[in-house]
């Protein structure tokens, strides 16, 4: 579906995207000399199988039916107008090792939550040639990198051969990738020539509607314009949505744009539908979905328009089609996200709440570091409690702040009184930063399943439908949400899918929100993170937190960026394709800036009596000397609310008396004035009530050794300490 181009030879000349001509090369090559070492495999033996994994692997090469392989991707980005000639990968010291068993399987791949029979679950034939066949593969694309229009070469290596015949693997230990390119010669722009940040591309009957945001916007150093619809449909193209992607492409030209937001629903501004068939169905079958990367997706790997249908058939992104498949690039060249408004009014309401969100700063406010996490067991059938899983490691990503579960297992969406969908409204309206659903989906609804049952909850209806976010009064408290989940995002339809239900209300809900367009698919078990929806919720959160997005727009693309690798398979395009972004593409999320040092350990107490208030301080220090406000954690699921903010390196102090006779871990996180968090300090070991068993030398190994806090809290717990 993408191109991936022979691998010694490759002669790629890219348009500009500052002008309609391509731009000449120098003439004069240029090498790009990358090395890669890998450490010794780590072989675990299991049940049935063996696993294996390299500590340097940051990937997986899944495909159904083969061995889970551990993989090293890396991306390489060069200015737009450059000509790669070539891409070479030389493996060297490689070395072979026996194994005992058959490596273990891609976990199985299923529509969402669906139920595994017997017949899936039976072991695989491997069969007898080396998989995979090549130890290196990579693909040239054409996309926006780090905000600016580039050509991308994406390079996959497979450190390991498996060999299952003989039941051995070959082990690289080191590779040394070469890429040999041309560079473009620079050409200067004029200077007196229009440029908009930003275009808003609409009906005209939204006109009056969205003038407030684009002199927001304005006002904010963001260039806009409105774009009606009457003016993009007297443009080139076959139909309407080829018309507004043609215009997409001119505004990148002319106008140097890298933001686009588009305002109407599907009956109000038209979608394009993919079409990628998917031989893991059961029977294998053909899907049909939205997807606006269609338009976000604008040059293809030579510099070319990608149309998304190579082959002129009218059939748009094909993937094994009826035997027809599409060269469709998948990079996004402008950040883009869809307000799907039905209506005038909810136009009104999204401007109110994008004006009213920047202007009030809100990633700087207190209640935007609450993360609202909700899961259970979205497969049954396996050992793991998927939901729970993925967003576990959604809150360990999003180190300092404050994460409230709303899970199975600790009852919060089983509970009657008060029900699990008053437990989710409660946690939204109390404002959080960020909301992350894992588990079942349809157009209207999110669920998930008690742990080993295939009943459904939040209870008491089994379902939080698109009617009770209405109800939400978060106010300006707004998050943005990620639901991995099928379908949530269906908006093609026109119909009030649950991830559109957010955005709409006046009274509060979300500022913006991803999703699915149609079934998601999804790993079970443990596999749950590595690909599929599950990885592509993880890689937005981890645009956000580890690429430091700025804007909602490059925390969709970075999003894809970390997801797309050369060794996509069926499921992944769709993946990728069907993850809706609904919201400003220029929505400021973040601010540059470095964030405070980590502060020191709590100082206070280490043990004492119930009911009886301690202080307990800490300090830490702002490289930019920006001011700093500290949480302490006082391990009992309460926080002291945010202290400061002070001085860098001022001493902050709070106060807090324990109730029950525990044992406590007191952490404690600071965030400088533009909302940059510093990692979590090292806990302090508190012990309530203060006992003769509880010795200095104790205490001391507590405080050393805090990994093993939870055994031992359990052993005070027998012993009744």
């Amino acid at each position: 579906m993408r191109k991936t181009l022979p691998l010694m030879v490759v002669g790629i000349l890219v348009l500009s995207g500052l002008g309609a001509v391509a731009l000449p090369s120098n003439e004069e090559t240029e090498l790009k000399i990358t090395s890669v070492s890998f450490s010794e495999p780590m072989i675990e033996i299991e049940k049935d199988y063996v696993s294996i994994n390299i500590d340097e692997a940051n990937s997986f090469i899944m495909k159904q039916g083969k061995p889970m392989l551990p993989s090293y991707s890396d991306t390489f980005a060069f200015p737009f107008g450059t000509k790669i000639i070539s891409v070479t990968c030389t493996p060297k010291n490689i070395q072979t090792l026996t194994l005992t068993k058959d490596l273990e399987p891609t976990p199985k791949a299923v529509i969402v939550g669906q139920t595994v029979s017997t017949s899936q679950k039976e072991s695989v034939n491997y069969g007898t040639e080396p998989y995979p066949s090549s130890w290196f593969e990579y693909d040239v694309s054409g996309g926006r990198y780090n905000g600016d229009l580039s050509v991308i070469v994406e390079t996959e290596i497979s450190p390991i051969k498996y060999h299952p015949a003989e039941k051995t693997i070959e082990w690289a230990k080191d590779v040394n990738i070469v890429i040999e390119y041309e560079s473009p010669v620079e050409q200067t722009q004029p200077s007196s020539r229009d440029e908009y940040q930003l275009i808003v591309i609409a009906p005209d009957e939204f006109s009056d509607e969205l003038a407030p945001l684009i002199t927001h916007k304005n006002g904010r150093g963001v260039t806009a314009k409105f774009v009606g619809l009457n003016e993009v449909y007297g443009g080139t193209g076959r139909d309407n949505q080829e018309k507004i992607k043609y215009y997409i492409k001119d505004a990148i030209e002319t106008w140097s744009t890298g933001n686009v937001l588009l305002v109407g629903s599907s009956l109000k501004l038209p979608v394009r539908m993919s079409h990628v068939y998917i031989e893991e169905e059961d029977p294998p079958g053909a899907e049909v979905f939205a997807s606006d990367l269609y338009y976000a997706d604008i040059y293809d790997g030579t510099g070319g328009f990608c149309s998304w249908d190579s082959n002129d058939n009218d059939i748009f992104g094909e993937l094994d089609w009826e035997g027809e498949t599409d060269d469709v690039d998948l990079h996004p060249d402008v950040y883009l996200g869809r307000l799907a408004c039905r209506s005038g009014g909810e136009v009104t309401t999204c401007v109110n709440k994008i004006k009213t969100y920047e202007n009030s700063v809100a990633y700087q406010e207190d209640w935007f570091l609450n993360l609202v996490v909700l899961g259970g067991d979205t497969s049954p059938d396996y050992d793991t409690i998927e939901g729970e899983y993925i967003n576990q490691k959604v809150i360990d990503m999003m180190d300092g702040f404050i994460s409230e579960k709303l899970w199975v297992t600790n009852g919060k969406l089983t509970g009657w009184v008060p029900t699990g969908v008053a437990n989710i409204k409660s946690a939204i309206n109390d404002g959080c930063g960020f909301v992350d659903f894992s588990g079942h989906g349809n157009t209207n609804v999110w669920a998930t399943h008690p742990e080993e049952s295939h009943n459904w909850v939040p209870t008491p209806s089994g379902v939080i439908s698109s009617s009770d976010l209405s109800t939400l009064n978060n106010g300006d408290e707004l998050p943005i949400v990620a639901v991995e989940a099928c379908s949530t995002a269906k908006f093609a339809s026109d119909s009030n899918c649950f991830n559109w239900a957010f955005m709409y209300n006046p009274n509060g809900g979300a500022i913006a929100t991803f999703g699915a367009t149609a079934l998601g698919w999804g790993y079970v078990g443990t596999g749950i993170a590595q690909g599929l929806i599950g990885k592509m919720g993880l890689d937005t959160f981890r645009a956000y937190k580890y690429d430091e997005a700025e804007t909602l727009g490059e925390m969709w693309a970075k999003a894809l960026e970390r997801y797309i690798d050369s060794s996509m398979e069926p499921m992944d395009y769709k993946t990728t394709e069907e993850w809706q972004p609904f919201g400003d593409p220029t929505l400021q999320i973040g601010e540059a800036s470095n964030p405070p040092a980590t502060p020191s350990t709590p100082d206070g107490p280490a043990s004492g009596s119930a009911g009886a208030m301690y202080t307990y301080t800490t300090s830490t220090t702002d490289p930019d000397g920006d001011k700093i406000s500290y949480l302490f954690d006082w391990g009992d699921d309460t926080t002291s609310g945010w202290v400061g903010p002070i001085n860098s390196g001022a001493t902050a102090s709070a106060d807090k008396a324990w109730e029950n006779e525990n044992t406590y871990q007191v952490k404690v996180v600071a965030k400088d004035s533009h909302g940059k968090l510093s990692s979590w300090s090292d806990p302090l070991i508190v012990i309530i009530p203060r006992s003769k068993a509880i010795n200095a030398p104790f205490q001391n190994f507590l405080q050393q050794y805090p990994n093993m806090f939870p055994i031992l809290r359990q052993l005070l717990q027998r012993l009744g300490l």
